[in-house]
């Protein structure tokens, strides 16, 4: 029988290659899966604006927006003088730095110095319900995407009844 040498384990140099080996395709795979893995995309807003923000509620709730539906005061939508119907927008309340995201369907504030009109949810969770206004900072987050002709509807594309005149 072989005498061992008291430094050894018995495993041999080949093993110790193995290892060496194991331990680089393991840091490679590593490599190439973090690689691989989804980047998030940081988009710089494309409007942005600091002003007063004040917010509607129960005296507007059930009626109609200027984008057609109706007021819910405690869905995250807001007014704005002219961003566009569906723009997401993100609200900073510059004093406490909470926050919210809204989407515009209405237009407004129709008083002087106001930037933005906040349903009564989204400026709840900003705190400012108790004072009624607060001063903020909007930044739109996703510019609403205009229609092309892909995206009309087929009842949008009607032909007229046959049995009309056209008028010319």
């Amino acid at each position: 029988m072989a005498r061992r040498s008291p430094n050894s384990c018995g495993c041999g140099t080949l093993s110790w290659k193995w290892a060496i080996l194991l331990v680089l395709i393991v840091i490679v795979i590593g490599a190439f899966m973090s690689s691989c893995a989804k980047q998030q995309i940081v988009r710089k807003p494309t409007f942005f604006k600091e002003g007063i923000a004040s917010w509607y509620g129960p005296g507007f709730h059930g009626r109609r927006t200027a984008n057609g539906e109706r007021y819910n005061q405690n869905a995250l939508t807001a007014a704005h003088k002219s961003l566009p119907f569906d723009t997401k927008v993100r609200v900073i309340n510059l004093t406490n730095d909470k926050e919210v995201i809204v989407r515009i369907n209405d237009r407004g504030p129709f008083v002087r110095g106001r930037i933005i009109d906040l349903s009564k949810k989204a400026a709840r969770q900003i705190a400012m319900l108790g004072s009624g206004t607060a001063r903020v900072r909007i930044e739109t987050i996703e510019p609403k995407k205009e229609a092309t002709d892909e995206h009309v509807r087929i009842s949008d594309r009607r032909e007229p009844r046959r049995g009309h005149k056209r008028i010319p």
